[in-house]
């Protein structure tokens, strides 16, 4: 995800994440907690046949699962699980796993979980592992499973640790950073035995979209363009083989076709503020949450003060970095406290009025 200074690159394997975390600083959402709570507690009781059967490790060992190297076979349930992927954590903690170890992405939070994953965490305490992959770190960890699913492995990499543990790297069907969140969910309640648990979480997920899907006929078929900017007028756009974008194109929206066809084997593509004109859909949405300071300078630019969309107020601007952060993680956690926060904006910006604030 482009943020900050970095200009996007062509290719999502040289997106170096952590490189751009170094640029953000994070506020914690009011009511994070209760929302994530609210969240799992929906998901199922204490009593459920299924998620006792999950936390018992239903599947089976061995398992073998197919990734970008090949295929990894797991011997028998995993008990320490450390996570290189920068949203895998989420998942497994949703799943009722707390990794011994996990790759720290950006924003200043307690072992480098976010609001949305807190109450899952609870007290535990995993090591947080920062910048560049830690192998020494890691193999200190002593884990017998490693997850490398939200991340863009190469095969080095990926030979090295899989010499410390069983490992899963990302799918070798979806581009570096692109693997969809039910996929993701699904393989990682494969590798710890919570398969499961993990159709629950999807389905309440999906239910919430289909909720407001239902509740928000007006979304449907309408075009959405998903923007950005970093610093030194670079805008960026992304297709709607984003992470992000496909969570926003679950409630009804569609990207224009002019919008993919820009992209060649990147979900995001830099654009020249003489390009902006192509921004100018039923809704943009600009996704500032790294990109400090810079609504005032795009709302200054009197290319983007011609477009329709601008002056009839049909842009959100989620300059909000936990809103921003609960989108980019694009996770079975996040999603809902992201979709709580956005959908009565995306209902303000395609009112027909103004004068109606979608911020």
């Amino acid at each position: 995800m482009p943020t900050g200074t970095l200009i996007a690159p062509t290719r999502p394997s040289t997106f170096d994440p952590i490189e751009d975390a170094t640029r953000r600083q994070f506020i914690t959402g009011v009511g994070a907690a209760a929302l994530a709570a609210a969240f799992l507690a929906a998901c199922g009781s204490d009593d459920d046949p299924a998620e006792e059967d999950a936390a018992t490790g239903e599947a089976g060992w061995p398992v073998t699962i197919g990734h970008a190297f090949g295929e990894t076979t797991i011997e028998a349930e995993p008990k320490r699980v450390v996570t290189v992927g920068f949203t895998d954590h989420d998942i497994l903690l949703a799943l009722g796993v707390v990794p011994v170890g996990l790759r720290d992405w950006y924003g200043d939070y307690p072992m480098g979980v976010w609001p949305w994953a807190q109450d899952a965490l609870g007290d535990a305490a995993p090591t947080k592992l920062t910048g560049e992959l830690d192998f020494e770190g890691i193999a200190a960890l002593k884990p017998d499973l490693i997850l490398g699913l939200y991340v863009g492995l190469t095969e080095d990499e990926y030979t090295t640790l899989a010499g410390i543990a069983p490992t899963v790297a990302q799918s070798g069907d979806h581009p570096s950073y692109g693997t969809p969140w039910q996929e993701m969910t699904r393989t990682a309640a494969q590798a710890v035995g919570r398969t499961a648990e993990a159709d629950r979480l999807i389905a309440a997920v999906d239910d919430q979209i289909a909720r407001v899907r239902e509740e928000h006929p007006e979304f449907e078929g309408l075009e959405l363009v998903y923007a950005g900017m970093a610093e030194g007028e670079q805008y960026y756009v992304e297709t709607a083989s984003s992470t992000r974008v496909a969570i926003l194109t679950s409630l009804g929206f569609v990207v224009p076709e002019e919008i993919n066809a820009l992209a060649t084997d990147s979900f995001y593509v830099p654009i020249s503020p003489e390009q902006i004109k192509l921004l100018d859909r039923d809704v943009i949405f600009w996704e500032l949450g790294a990109a400090e300071g810079m609504r005032p300078v795009i709302e200054a630019n009197p290319l983007y003060q011609s477009l329709d969309a601008a002056h009839e107020g049909r842009a959100v601007f989620v300059d909000d970095p936990v809103t921003a952060g609960a989108l980019a993680h694009a996770d079975v956690l996040s999603i809902p406290f992201f979709l709580d926060t956005i959908v009565p904006r995306l209902v303000a910006a395609i009112d027909g009025d103004p004068a109606t604030p979608s911020d």
